[in-house]
């Protein structure tokens, strides 16, 4: 009795806990559904022709409620229509948000039936993964799950025809959605056969090798990376397929190398080390031909010297290829002398060999190029043969390449960073732990950088050559003008240029704008600073010269010997010949400028009104008289040889000097006088107009006077 009651109390507590467990799934799931149901009586998706509604096609899958549909495309177009539910009588606003999975094409808008609307185009549905629909309310999210499946199917025809005995059969794979099938093509072992499954010329292949004679039920499955839907539920793998073939084998015996490939390696002449099938009439210490046909004289594919026995019921022997072969183009045969005495089969493909390099830039094409710079990444291409078989290195860069870039057995894509303090001039590429005899070369930036390193001292502020845009007035003497470099504004550790090839052209003008001397100075290289990563590679042995450059080294004219408004210029611009006709030009324009001058005027003044002091009325006008004044004239500041239009100086004057009446009234006297002049440079006659007083030496009197005159300048 007592077994009994343990019995049924067991029964009731596994029918309470599966009760307990079956109400908690349900509960998460009305809640995970009631959720969406709170904000929306129902969601439909329109793709193609069909249409697909969240209360009659949603899945429970991956721990959630989806909206599932079929596509046909990777980046279909997709309308949704979401019925909002009312609140308080009214639609509550919603919004889209953009996401990674997809684009908008039409926002989302209420329409006068009551519902939302919009339109997005997916991207990459076959790899995209918890793809939702991100509706905003009141700044929250609420996402709307989405599973897109496709239907695909896939299947061999084999026709008629028997198998053999290690001889590879392919058949390709018909599909109507090739990109939905996983490519695995490593080789499977099951009872009696291998296969595999393989891409070739965009094309899938299904592959086998039957290991055992008689009739052989071969079967497989094919994996998806989007399930097909079936029974409301998904399914990643298709039904398996079975197919029957007659195995037949061969009149010689087939003998199974451990490996189904070997690298025929030219510079080892030894060969290689494998293990083959044991076989009683397989002699030890012998020299075997192997040939790709059964009948004398066959050209020679490798041969084998068997070594010993093994305890695995392997032979080790040394296998020493001589040309290529692939296991598709037919048996190898192993022949004593040239009677053939088992059959067998494998891949002899040439060892890594790189023929060619070439680099892609950021925003640049494909160059056939082993050079490279410190701190950039770049993508390389090696292209020649058996490069898929083995693992290239690249000694001291950092290797960031993806999965995606392409490599097969002629091209191989790598995207390598060249750290920016890299201190060896070539970097090895490696094939596996083995110099491959292809190299890198590390070179120098050589960019043209803007002059702001670039300063010349004249005996005022010293200014930037790339930032001297205006004519610099000086008034001093200018004792010398230097050009100095400071190296620290060339490289950082953002950005690199290398060194900096300069040329300076030194021209001299006088006053009048006349050229005096013309020099050039064009063997000028500065060398990054201590701020560079890379200044260790830059030193005083590589030809830089980082010292000031004197101007006054250069010139016959020194600059201190300079007359007024005499000019000197300094064109500072890159080698054209070195930056292949690229770089940066600054003009330095330096004036020695003189504010006052002194000079002496001849001046026939004629009409002047000279009032005499002490005597009553006013005079009338004088006749032509001559007056010689030594004045100063003076230029506007901030202007270049621009004369004000006055002067002031003192002098001598012949009262009507040039007045023959003999009751002319004559004297001499001295004045001090201003006087008015126009502005045009140059002019030897001009017309100033005077203004003054003096005293008269004969009549011993003081006076003023007024008026016009012409003067002769000299």
């Amino acid at each position: 009795m007592l077994v009994g009651f343990k019995n049924t109390f067991c029964s009731n507590l596994a029918l309470l806990l599966l009760f307990v467990i079956g109400f908690g799934l349900s509960s998460s799931t009305l809640s995970a559904q009631a959720n969406l149901f709170n904000h929306f009586s129902d969601v439909e998706l329109r793709i193609d022709t069909n249409i697909y509604k969240y209360t009659t096609d949603r899945i429970y899958v991956e721990n959630e409620w989806k909206i599932s549909f079929e596509y046909q495309e990777s980046n279909p177009i997709v309308e949704f229509r979401l019925y909002p539910k009312l609140k308080n009588g009214e639609v509550t606003p919603l919004g889209l948000e953009a996401a990674n999975g997809y684009k908008i094409l039409d926002s989302l808008n209420l329409r006068i039936d009551g519902y939302y609307h919009c339109k997005v185009q997916f991207q990459d549905l076959s790899n995209a993964s918890f793809l939702n629909l991100n509706i905003v309310q009141e700044e929250q999210v609420i996402p709307i799950a989405l599973f897109p499946y496709t239907h695909t199917y896939a299947t061999i025809y084999p026709g008629e025809g028997d198998l053999y005995i290690g001889d590879e059969k392919t058949f390709e794979l018909v599909t109507n959605n090739p990109d939905n099938i996983i490519i695995d093509p490593l080789w499977k072992q099951r009872d009696g056969y291998e296969y595999r499954i393989h891409s070739h010329n965009n094309k899938i292949w299904l592959s086998f090798i039957p290991t055992n004679t008689g009739n052989l039920e071969i079967d497989f499955t094919i994996d998806l990376y989007r399930p097909n839907i079936v029974n409301r539920r998904p399914k990643y793998k298709l039904d398996k397929q079975s197919f029957t073939f007659n195995v037949r084998g061969s009149r010689l015996k087939f003998l199974t190398f451990e490996n189904k490939e070997v690298i025929w390696e030219t510079k080892n002449p030894k060969g290689v080390e494998l293990q083959i099938d044991n076989h009683r009439l397989l002699a030890i210490n012998k020299t075997y031909r192997i040939e790709a046909t059964d009948e004398a004289g066959g050209p020679l594919i490798a041969e084998l010297f068997t070594i010993r026995r093994l305890s695995n019921d392997k032979v080790l022997c040394m296998f020493r290829p001589y040309n290529y072969h692939k296991i598709s183009s037919g048996y190898l045969y192993i022949k004593d002398g040239d009677v053939a005495k088992f059959i067998t089969n494998i891949n002899i493909v040439p060892e890594p060999k790189i023929n060619e390099v070439s680099i892609l830039r950021q925003g640049g094409s494909w160059v056939k190029s082993k050079q490279i710079y410190p701190g950039e990444t770049v993508e390389i291409r090696l292209e020649g043969e058996g490069l898929s078989r083995t693992n290239f290195q690249f000694e001291d860069l950092v290797d960031i390449s993806t999965d995606s870039l392409i490599k097969n057995e002629t091209v191989s894509h790598f995207v390598l960073k060249v750290p920016i303090d890299i201190r060896k001039k070539s970097i090895n590429i490696y094939s596996g732990n083995v110099k491959t005899g292809v190299m890198l070369d590390i070179i120098e930036f050589q960019r043209p950088k803007e002059l702001d390193f670039v300063i010349v001292e004249y005996g005022g502020t010293p200014v930037v050559a790339k930032e001297a845009s205006q004519p610099i007035l000086h008034e001093k003497t200018i004792g010398d003008v230097n050009v100095q470099f400071d190296n620290l504004f060339i490289d950082d550790a953002f950005e690199l240029y290398g060194k900096q090839f300069l040329e300076i052209e030194i021209r001299i003008t006088d006053s009048r704008n006349k050229l005096v001397e013309k020099q050039i100075i064009d063997d000028i290289v500065v060398c990054p600073g201590s701020s560079s990563p890379r200044s260790f590679s830059y030193t005083s042995a590589t030809g830089c010269m980082n010292e000031p450059i004197s101007v006054n080294d250069y010139l016959s004219n020194k600059t201190h010997s300079l007359e007024d408004w005499a000019k000197i210029e300094l064109i500072i611009k890159h080698r054209k010949n070195v930056y292949g006709g690229q770089g940066y030009t600054s003009r330095v324009e330096i004036i020695k400028a003189r504010y006052v001058t002194f000079d002496v005027d001849l001046s026939i003044p004629a009409g002047l009104i000279i009032k005499k002091v002490g005597e009553p009325g006013f005079p009338g006008l004088s006749g032509i008289s001559l007056s010689m004044l030594a004045q100063f004239s003076f230029y506007q500041r901030g202007e270049i040889q621009k004369l004000r239009p006055f002067k002031v100086g003192a002098g001598f004057l012949a009262k009507n000097a040039f007045n023959f009446n003999p009751d002319a009234e004559r004297d001499l006297g001295i004045v001090l006088l201003g006087s008015v002049y126009p502005t045009k440079k140059n002019r030897r006659f001009s017309f100033p107009l005077y203004v003054g007083m003096g005293y008269f030496l004969n009549e011993s009197k003081f006076f003023f006077l007024i008026g016009p005159g012409v003067s002769i300048n000299f």
